[in-house]
């Protein structure tokens, strides 16, 4: 086809020039008539000219189209390029200007990367904890049951097998349903003796977790009868560990207690329990002594399709109701709770870990505050700049987008350097946070730095668009003439001012809160514990039943205490079947009272009962209160005798006196005499309160786990290992495990308070610090912007003290405005930490009103250099430079 002359020169004018359409029409139709002409010249009939033309020519509207495309689309490139062109101009514009003025951006840097760095710390332990998904399928139908009094709030506790064998029976909104309990034994056959930890567990379990042994077979219920032979599923770090990843394992024996138990199973290397239940080797659970009332059992459930948990709930209650009539005495006034598996593991930290998320949210608005306030005073200081660009033809939107090209520049700084702080925070949050951070870790995944990321920009630019606003002159001229308002304008100076109160309001509420934290946590360590935890050492020695009968583990533990007692350098040394603080308990229940009708369910007293030998009570501190302690006197052969402490005493009895009741305690058929009443100790921590305690003999109620404590006049710690070649002395193959301080036990239960208190105290100190920085800031930049009116002033008689004064004043009132606003934001902190104070009114007003005289007190002092500078000016020297 001959080729229609200009043609590519339209596709290049359209390219070029992005032509509009109209235009584009022309210029075709324009072609077309020429190439009419053309054939016209020729000796072509007009009509058949153009006909011919247009046939040479084509589909006239569809190259018109095409053209347009070309154009719609070169129009799209070139925006595109020229916007990507100025935003590189403005960034290397912005790099400059920091690089430019090191001061500024070192300190708009630092103060972004302490609020970012706290917040992305803080969402990292929200997101690890309370954000992340369990690894479990179906998590939001995995469920635990337990048990508690009908009147008594909150979770479900532990129960008993044979009410874990009726709710199996009779429940139906259960797929799966498994129980366990945990002990340590000593495993033997694999280098030196050592404790491992046991989980007991039957059939099902498996199922509620829908988990399969890599190797072998899970439980059954045939493992879970009475008499079943002894059986064992290892974990996968277990069986890499101590068995050589051997995959010919299943049939073998491991030793435990002396005892051989087959290995019929290995669990997958994926699969991690609930902590409780995350043990080296699961045994099938058989053969229990315990009795309906043995409460020391936990249960995990999966709900069935379609079941929710109020469904399962209302049905385990109405159970719960039909085992209470049938069993009276162990069930009469208990119920059961059912709670999702999540809200189990993460329900004691939530609410702390949401209140120090919005500690560190409130950091980094103050953080962000004190920035726009930094860059208000430097939009100020580049007015002249700004002016000369306005008066030059550039739009206010064009330099408002400079400015905050600016700010965005720094937000991206600061989360670099936020980040790199919070990595390492996360390590101390890991180290110093409550026990759920052990299985669940902080750490610093896309997801967090994507929020930090986000927040931060968001948040720099929302604070950053304001003094990009108040920045830009409305009238050039006039600055460029010198005749604009002084210092900016007065917009600009109530701005800053009220930023500064935003400041001052934001820490007063978190120095408020870290004030009710600290004073409860005072409150806690008045408690008188009930011991003296000083130079005490704790360990466990526990003897197996296939080579320890009664007998011989008394005799044991005798012998072992006079040893150790003779050792130079040890002030006491006892035995007890539980330690205070140590994290488990051993609650009774007592049924029968000499002299009084039988109680039954919830009507029965309970205790954490001790057994202990004679010389505990002097070794550990506890205090005779009246009668007497328990002696060597006290033997197998002789009237079991018992002590209670003040609070079982005042709780059963009353005002009367305990000495000489008769309880009926499990482990004998005759009754045991009180003989003693002893002081109370707070063995579940000092701000958990306890049933009381019951103290029995060794020697009457002989027990094969015992715990060991010795107190030492030196370092218990470093007394470890004299325990340790003692016992083995005695006997080579027994073990010695959890060896521990008393203090290290007791810092361990208020490590979730210590916590809570350590951040909030560094949120509260560094808001405080921030807060007080930008209210020097605006009085300092305020005096250098009044230079000219204090000095005429001065030269007019004022007197310097009347200077200060107003600028005091000003710092004053910004002061106060923001301690009112603080006193409400107070009140408000105060009612969401209100679960987490002790013997602490979450408003205290004595030290709400310290919190707030102390803030304004602080922040006069902050305003002390400026009137200093203000009192010092130099009237001539300000008239002469006008």
């Amino acid at each position: 086809m001959p080729r229609i002359p200009g043609i590519r020169r339209v596709f290049r004018i359209a390219l070029r020039s992005g032509q509009p359409s109209a235009e584009i029409e022309d210029e075709l139709r324009f072609h077309l008539a020429c190439r009419v002409d053309e054939l016209v010249a020729s000796g072509t009939g007009e009509t058949e000219a153009r006909r011919i033309a247009q046939r040479e020519f084509g589909d006239f509207h569809r190259y018109r189209e095409h053209v347009l495309a070309i154009d719609r689309q070169s129009a799209r490139e070139r925006e595109m390029r020229l916007t990507f062109e100025s935003v590189r101009d403005d960034l290397r514009h912005a790099a400059r200007v920091m690089i430019a003025r090191p001061g500024f951006t070192l300190v708009a840097v630092s103060t972004l990367a302490l609020g970012i760095g706290a917040t992305t710390a803080m969402f990292s332990a929200v997101s690890g904890v309370l954000l992340r998904p369990l690894p479990y399928a179906d998590v939001d139908r995995i469920v635990h049951l337990g048990e508690r009094e009908l009147q008594q709030p909150g979770r479900g506790g532990t129960t008993s097998w044979d009410n874990f064998r009726d709710w199996r029976q009779m429940s139906r909104s259960f797929a799966a349903m498994g129980l366990y309990n945990t002990w340590a034994s000593t495993l033997t056959g694999h280098g030196e003796p050592q404790r491992v930890q046991i989980a007991g567990v039957t059939a099902g379990m498996l199922d509620v977790f829908h988990v399969r042994p890599m190797l072998g077979r899970a439980f059954t219920d045939a493992d879970n009868v009475d008499g079943a032979p002894a059986v064992a599923v290892v974990s996968w770090a277990f069986w890499k560990s101590k068995l050589g990843g051997d995959s010919g394992v299943i049939g073998r024996t491991l030793m435990l207690n002396f005892t051989p138990i087959e290995i019929v199973g290995v669990l997958p290397e994926r699969f991690t329990p609930p902590a409780s239940l995350d043990r080296p080797i699961w045994v099938n659970f058989s053969d229990d002594t315990d009795g309906r009332g043995g409460r020391s059992k936990n249960v995990y459930a999966l709900l069935r399709p379609g079941v929710t948990v109020e469904q399962a709930q209302a049905e385990m209650a109405a159970i719960a109701e039909r085992l209470a009539v049938q069993y009276p005495r162990e069930n009469a006034g208990s119920t059961v709770v059912v709670d999702l598996l999540a809200d189990r593991i993460v329900g004691d930290v939530r609410r702390p870990l949401y209140l120090l998320l919005g500690a560190s949210a409130l950091v980094l608005l103050i953080a962000c505050a004190n920035l726009s306030n930094i860059l208000l005073a430097r939009g100020v200081v580049r007015r002249q700049e700004l002016a000369v660009r306005t008066a030059l033809g550039a739009a206010r939107r064009r330099i408002v987008r400079q400015l905050l090209t600016e700010s965005f520049l720094l937000a991206l700084v600061g989360s670099a350097c936020g980040v790199l702080l919070a990595r390492l925070a996360v390590t101390a949050l890991a180290a110093m946070g409550p026990d759920v951070f052990r299985a669940r870790p902080p750490s610093i995944d896309p997801a967090v730095l994507g929020v930090a990321l986000g927040t931060s920009v968001a948040t720099t630019l929302l604070f950053g668009l304001l003094p990009a606003l108040r920045s830009v002159p409305r009238d050039p001229h006039a600055v460029l003439r010198g005749t604009s308002v002084r210092g900016g304008g007065g917009r600009t100076s109530w701005t800053r001012a009220s930023l500064a109160v935003l400041q001052l309001s934001l820490a007063a509420t978190l120095l408020f809160a870290s004030t009710l934290v600290i004073a409860s946590f005072a409150r806690v360590l008045r408690v008188d514990p009930g011991i003296r935890g000083d130079h005490l050492l704790t360990m466990t020695v526990s003897l197996p039943r296939a080579r320890y009968d009664s007998t011989r583990s008394t005799a044991f533990y005798q012998e072992l205490e006079e040893r150790i007692d003779a050792t130079p350098g040890v002030r006491g040394v006892a035995f007890a079947s539980l330690v205070p603080f140590g994290g488990d308990f051993d609650r009774i229940g007592i049924s029968r009272i000499a002299g009084e009708p039988e109680r039954q369910g919830s009507d029965m007293p309970e205790a954490d009962r001790y057994i202990v030998t004679p010389s505990w009570f002097a070794t550990m501190g506890v205090r005779l209160l009246r009668g007497r302690l328990l002696s060597s006197s006290d033997r197998i052969d002789s009237t079991p005798a018992c002590l209670v402490d003040e609070v079982f005493a005042r709780r059963v009895w009353g005002d009367r006196d305990p000495i000489g009741q008769a309880m009926k305690l499990p482990g004998r058929d005759d009754y045991a005499t009180i003989v003693g009443v002893v002081s109370h100790v707070k063995t579940y921590g000092l701000d958990i309160d306890s049933p009381g305690q019951i103290y029995m003999s060794n020697a009457q109620y002989p027990w094969r786990w015992m715990s060991m404590v010795i107190r030492t006049a030196g370092d218990p710690a470093s007394f470890t290992s004299t325990a340790t070649r003692i016992v083995h002395s005695l006997d080579a193959d027994e073990p010695v495990s959890d060896v521990r301080t008393m203090d290290e036990l007791m810092a361990n239960l208020l490590r979730a308070r210590r916590f809570t208190l350590t951040l909030l105290g560094a949120f509260a100190g560094v808001a405080i610090a921030l807060a007080i920085i930008g209210l020097y800031g605006v009085i300092a930049y305020g005096v250098a912007q009044r230079d000219r009116e204090f000095g005429i002033r001065l030269a007019l008689g004022a007197r310097p003290r009347q200077i200060a004064r107003l600028v005091l004043g000003e710092g004053a009132r910004i002061a106060v405005a923001g301690a009112v606003l603080g006193t409400l934001g107070a009140l408000a902190m105060g009612r969401v930490e209100s679960s987490l104070l002790f013997e602490v009114s979450p408003h205290a007003p004595s030290a709400l009103a310290g919190v707030m005289a102390g803030l304004v007190g602080v922040a006069l002092v902050a305003c002390l250099v400026p009137a200093r500078k203000a009192m010092a000016a130099d009237p001539s020297d300000v008239l002469r430079r006008d």
